[in-house]
C-alpha cells in the first residue's frame, strides 16, 4: 500500500540564506522567489526534515516520484535543478554510493493557527495491538519526543521490542530505519553485525517496527552483570573490541555511518558463533532517550533506546571533536568513538574519559599506539579505519612477539658492533706492519691479479650459463606437464606451473653458489615481468641483486641487467622512488661493466626521467646514445631508445619529432617479428601522436592494430591490451561522444582493477577522463563524487612529494567547470599555473589548454578582462597546434562568440 507523504504544515523552513514556505511550496533565496518543479520541491522538503543527515537515493526517489519507477539519472537531474535554484545559499552534497545531504542547519518556524489539536491517545501497558501477531505491550524501555520503545509479547513470536511512532516525525523515522535495514539485508544476507528489523506496521496507527530483544542487555548492562569490565580477562575484552571493530567495518563498507557509538547501543551476544557485538540504533530514526531514572530496571535491553542528540547524557564521551564543533559526522568520527570504547574496555572502566594522562591506564605500548591513532583529536591523523584497527587488535600477540624479536635483534647488533670495535683496536698495530710488507708485494702481483680477474669473469659467466641451462632443463622443462588439463593452452599452462614450482626451489638448490643463484633469479624475474606478475618479478630480481652483491659482483654486467630490469618493473608499477634507487645503482655498477652495460643503464635512467616528467633531463641522457649509434646490433633496445625519445618529445609538445621516433620504433618492431609485443607498443605510440595532432580516423585504425597485437602476444587480460583503448577513449572525449567514451573507460577500469592499484598514474588518468565524461553527460553525482576524492592544494599527501600530473589536473578542471564548481576549477587552474606548468616548455599544448579553460572559467564568473586576455592566448595556441577541423576548436569558437556577445560560455 502506497503511503502518502506528510501533509505540509503551516510555516517556513529557514536554512542558509534561503526559506521554504511549506504550505505554498514557495522557495525564496536572499529575498527573491525561485521556481522549483514538483520533484525538486519534494526532494528539498525531505532533505530539510533530515538536514545534515544522509538521505538515501531510494527515499529521495520515493519522495520525488511516489509510486513510480524512475531511473537514478532522474534524481541526479532533479538535484542539479535544485542546486541551480539554491545557488550559494545552501549546499546539497552527494554521498557517493548512498544518497545526498543538505550541508547546513535548518529550523522550522510554525505559523500560528490559533487552536491546538488534541493529541491522539498513546498506547499503554497491557494494550494489545491489532494484527496477526497480537502484540501485548509489557513495559516501556525508552522514550523520546517522537516515539517510545516497549517490551512486547506475542503468542507467535515471544518477547520482542516494538518501537512505536507518536507522530509524523516518528513515522518518518520508522520508515527510514526500515529502508536502512532492508539495504543492509540485501547487501549482506545473513549478517550478524546489526540488529535486524524483523517486521513493521506503517499503514495504520499505531505504527511500529519490530526488533529483537536481548536478554543479556546492552554492553553496559552486560558488563555490570559480570561485576564490571575490570574483572574480565584480557582475552574477553580484546574479543569484544575486535568484534565491535568488525561490526563497524561492515557498515562502513556499505557507506553507512553509525554516528552514535556508545555502550548503550552495543549488544554482546553469546551463541554458537561465539562472543560478538551487535550494533543497534544506526541513526536511522528520531532520537529516543533511555528510560528515566527511577523506572523499574529492565532484565534485558533493546535497540531503540539510544539518542542521536550529540549533547545527550552518555554520548559526550564518544563525540568526535569535529562533530562537536558543528561539522558533519563521517566514518572517521565513528573511528574516534571506537578508539574511546577500546580504551574503556581495555582499561576496565566503561565511563572512563580519554583525557590527559590516559596512557597511564594502558600498560601495553602497542595498544596505546592503536588507541592514539583511532582517537586522535585531528581527524586527519586518524589513519586507522575500523577494519584495520580490528586486525591490529586481533594480531596483538603476533605484534608483541615481533616487537620482542626486534628489540633482541637491536641488542645483538649493538653487541656485535662493540665486539667489532674492540677487535679493530687490537688489529691496528699488526695492520701497520702488514701494510709495509704488502706495498712491495702489490707492485709485483698486479699483473697476475689482473689476468686472474679476467679468467675468473670468464669462468663465472660459463658457470652461470651452465647453472641456468641445468635449471631450465631439469627444474622447469623437466617438471612441466604439457597435458595439464587446467587450461586449453595446455603446454603454456604446464610450463607456467613448472616455473612456479621451480622458483620455490632456487635458494635451496643453488645457495652454495650465489652468482649462479643470481643468474637464475634474474631469469625468473624477467619471466614473471613478461607475465605482468610484478610482485613475483620484484621478489626474484631483488634476490638476484642480493646474491650478486654477496658474491662479490663477479658479473657486473649481469648485475646491471638485473637492476635495469628491476628499475623497469618498479617504474611501470608506479613505485618511482624504488625505481630511482634501482636505476641509480645500475649506473654506479655500470662504470666497471663495460660500454654496453653503461649504455643500457643510461637508457633506463632516461626512461625513468621521462616518467617523472623531467623531459629535458631525459633528452640529455638519451640523445647522446642516439648520436653514438648505441644498440645498433640490438633492434629491441634500438627501438626502445626511439620509443623513450618519442615519449619525451610528445610530452614536450614536439609532435613531428615524436612521430619520427615512433615510426623508427615501428621499423625496429617489425624486424623483431609479428609475435613481439613491441609491435603493439609501436602501433600504440604512433596512434597516440596521431590523436594529439587530430588525425582521429587514422589513429583509431592504428590503435586497433595495437590492441590486436597485445591480445595475441600478451593476452586480453593483461595491462598492455588496454593501453590502446585509453587513447581510443580519448578520441571519443575530444569528439564529445561521452557515452561511448564512458563505455570504453569503464571496460578499462574493470580490466585493470586486479593489476594496478588505484593510485597508479594510469588508473588516475582513467578516473579523470571518466569524471569529465560523466560531468558532460549529466551524470553529475558520479562526477562530483570522483572530483571530491582528488587531493586539494593543501592536502598533506601532496606535501609528501606525491606526483600530480599536469594533464590530469586540467582534466579535473574540465569536470569541475561542467559541474559548475567554479571555486574548485579556479583552484585547479592555479595549481597548474603555479606548480605543474612551470616545468613545461613555452609554448606547450597543455599551456594552451589551460589558457582556454581559464577563458571559460573567467567568462562564467563574469570577469570579462581576464577572459579576453586568456582567450587571446587560447586562440593563438590553438592555431599553432591544431588543424581548423579539429573538434577542440569548436569550444574555442563557442567561447569567442560568448565573449563577443557579453554572454557566459556554455
Amino acid at each position: 500500500m502506497q503511503q502518502a507523504g506528510p501533509r505540509p504544515a503551516p510555516g517556513v523552513w529557514r536554512f542558509g540564506e534561503a526559506g521554504l514556505h511549506e504550505t505554498e511550496g514557495r522557495l525564496e533565496v536572499a529575498g527573491s522567489a525561485r521556481a522549483l518543479d514538483r520533484s525538486s520541491l519534494q526532494i528539498l522538503r525531505l532533505l530539510l526534515r533530515h538536514a545534515g543527515e544522509v538521505v538515501t537515493k531510494d527515499e529521495l526517489l520515493e519522495a520525488g516520484w511516489p509510486g513510480r519507477m524512475v531511473a537514478e539519472n532522474s534524481l541526479a537531474k532533479a538535484v542539479s535543478r535544485l542546486r541551480a535554484a539554491l545557488g550559494d545559499a545552501a549546499e546539497v552534497r552527494a554521498v557517493h554510493g548512498y544518497g545526498y545531504r543538505l550541508a547546513c542547519r535548518a529550523r522550522f518556524e510554525p505559523a500560528s493557527t490559533g487552536s491546538d489539536r488534541a493529541a491522539p491517545r498513546q498506547p499503554e501497558g497491557g494494550d494489545t495491538l491489532p494484527g496477526e501477531a497480537s502484540w501485548t505491550l509489557v513495559r516501556p524501555l525508552g522514550e523520546g519526543g517522537s516515539g517510545v520503545t516497549w517490551l512486547a509479547r506475542s503468542p507467535v513470536h515471544g518477547e520482542r521490542v516494538l518501537k512505536l511512532a507518536r507522530d509524523e516525525a516518528g513515522l518518518r523515522g520508522l520508515r527510514r530505519e526500515v529502508a536502512l535495514a532492508r539495504y543492509i539485508h540485501e547487501a549482506i544476507p545473513g549478517q550478524a553485525h546489526v540488529a535486524p528489523v524483523l517486521g513493521w506496521n506503517l499503514e495504520e496507527p499505531p505504527c511500529w517496527l519490530e526488533l529483537p530483544y536481548f536478554p543479556g542487555g546492552n554492553l553496559l548492562e552486560w558488563v555490570r552483570a559480570r561485576a564490571g569490565a575490570a574483572t574480565l580477562d584480557e582475552a574477553t575484552r580484546l574479543s569484544l573490541c575486535v568484534s565491535l571493530c568488525e561490526a563497524v567495518a561492515a557498515i562502513h563498507d556499505l557507506g553507512i555511518i553509525h554516528r552514535d557509538l556508545k555502550p548503550e547501543n552495543l549488544y554482546p551476544v553469546e551463541d554458537e558463533r561465539g562472543l560478538r557485538v551487535v550494533l543497534a540504533d544506526l541513526g536511522a530514526g528520531e532520537a529516543l532517550a533511555p528510560a528515566l531514572p527511577g523506572e523499574a530496571p529492565a532484565s534485558g535491553s533493546a535497540p531503540g533506546q539510544g539518542s542521536l542528540d550529540p549533547l545527550a547524557t552518555g554520548s559526550l564521551l564518544y563525540i568526535a571533536p569535529e562533530v562537536a564543533a558543528g561539522d558533519a559526522a563521517t566514518q572517521r568520527s565513528d573511528v574516534y568513538a571506537l578508539g574511546v570504547l577500546v580504551f574503556q574496555l581495555l582499561s576496565g572502566d566503561l565511563r572512563g574519559a580519554l583525557g590527559p594522562g590516559w596512557e597511564a591506564r594502558i600498560a601495553d605500548p602497542l595498544l596505546r599506539e592503536d588507541i592514539a591513532l583511532a582517537a586522535a583529536t585531528d581527524p586527519r591523523r586518524r589513519t586507522l579505519d575500523a577494519r584495520t584497527l580490528g586486525a591490529r587488535l586481533r594480531g596483538l600477540e603476533a605484534r608483541r612477539a615481533g616487537r620482542r624479536a626486534a628489540r633482541e635483534q637491536a641488542l645483538q647488533a649493538r653487541l656485535q658492533a662493540w665486539r667489532r670495535r674492540r677487535e679493530l683496536r687490537r688489529r691496528r698495530f699488526g695492520l701497520a706492519v702488514t701494510l709495509a710488507l704488502g706495498a712491495g708485494l702489490l707492485a709485483t702481483g698486479w699483473m697476475y691479479l689482473e689476468s686472474e680477474r679476467r679468467r675468473h669473469q670468464a669462468e663465472t659467466a660459463t658457470a652461470q650459463r651452465e647453472a641456468m641451462l641445468a635449471f631450465v632443463t631439469r627444474d622447469i622443462l623437466g617438471q612441466a606437464d604439457p597435458y595439464d588439463s587446467r587450461s586449453s593452452r595446455a603446454t603454456a599452462s604446464g610450463i607456467r606451473a613448472a616455473v612456479d614450482r621451480a622458483a620455490s626451489r632456487v635458494d635451496g638448490r643453488l645457495q652454495s653458489d650465489p652468482l649462479a643463484a643470481a643468474a637464475v633469479h634474474g631469469m625468473l624475474g624477467s619471466i614473471y615481468f613478461a607475465q605482468d606478475a610484478h610482485d613475483r618479478a620484484i621478489t626474484h630480481l631483488e634476490k638476484a641483486r642480493a646474491y650478486s652483491l654477496a658474491g662479490g659482483i663477479g658479473d657486473p654486467a649481469g648485475l646491471v641487467q638485473v637492476e635495469t630490469t628491476l628499475c623497469d618493473v618498479y617504474r611501470i608499477g608506479g613505485r618511482i622512488d624504488a625505481a630511482e634507487d634501482a636505476c641509480a645503482s645500475a649506473m654506479e655498477h655500470a662504470r666497471g661493466a663495460g660500454e654496453p652495460a653503461r649504455q643500457l643503464a643510461t637508457l633506463k635512467l632516461g626512461q625513468l626521467r621521462g616518467e617523472q616528467g623531467r623531459q629535458e633531463e631525459s633528452l640529455q641522457l638519451l640523445q647522446p646514445l642516439l648520436q653514438a649509434g648505441a644498440f645498433a646490433g640490438d633492434p629491441r633496445l634500438r627501438g626502445e631508445l626511439h620509443w623513450a625519445l618519442g615519449l619525451s618529445e610528445r610530452s614536450r609538445g614536439n609532435y613531428p619529432a615524436a612521430r619520427a621516433h615512433f615510426e623508427q620504433l615501428l621499423q625496429a618492431a617489425r624486424a623483431m617479428g609479428d609475435d613481439s609485443s613491441w609491435l603493439g607498443w609501436a602501433y600504440n605510440s604512433l596512434g597516440s601522436v596521431l590523436v594529439e595532432t587530430g588525425d582521429y580516423a587514422r589513429a583509431d585504425a592504428v590503435l586497433l592494430r595495437a590492441r590486436d597485437v597485445f591480445a595475441r602476444t600478451q593476452g586480453e587480460d593483461q595491462i598492455e591490451a588496454q593501453m590502446p583503448e585509453a587513447w581510443r577513449a580519448e578520441i571519443r572525449l575530444l569528439r564529445g561522444q561521452w557515452d561511448e567514451a564512458t563505455e570504453i573507460l569503464q571496460r578499462i577500469r574493470a580490466a585493470w582493477q586486479d593489476h594496478l592499484p588505484p593510485q597508479h598514474s594510469q588508473q588516475q588518468r582513467i578516473a579523470a577522463s571518466l569524471a569529465w565524461a560523466d560531468a558532460m553527460a549529466g551524470r553529475s553525482a558520479e562526477a562530483a563524487a570522483a572530483l571530491a576524492g582528488v587531493p586539494r592544494r593543501d592536502d598533506p599527501a601532496r606535501k609528501r612529494g606525491e606526483r600530480t600530473s599536469a594533464s590530469r589536473t586540467l582534466r579535473w578542471t574540465r569536470a569541475a567547470l561542467a559541474l559548475g564548481e567554479l571555486d574548485r576549477a579556479g583552484e585547479l587552474l592555479d595549481l597548474f599555473e603555479e606548480e605543474l606548468g612551470t616545468g613545461l616548455p613555452e609554448p606547450h599544448p597543455l599551456r594552451v589548454e589551460a589558457a582556454c579553460l581559464r577563458t571559460e572559467w573567467a567568462s562564467l564568473r563574469g570577469e570579462a578582462l581576464l577572459a579576453r586576455e586568456s582567450g587571446q592566448a587560447c586562440r593563438t595556441g590553438m592555431a599553432r597546434y591544431y588543424a581548423p577541423t579539429d573538434p577542440r576548436l569548436r569550444h574555442l569558437q563557442a567561447t569567442r562568440v560568448a565573449l563577443a556577445t557579453g554572454a557566459t560560455a556554455p
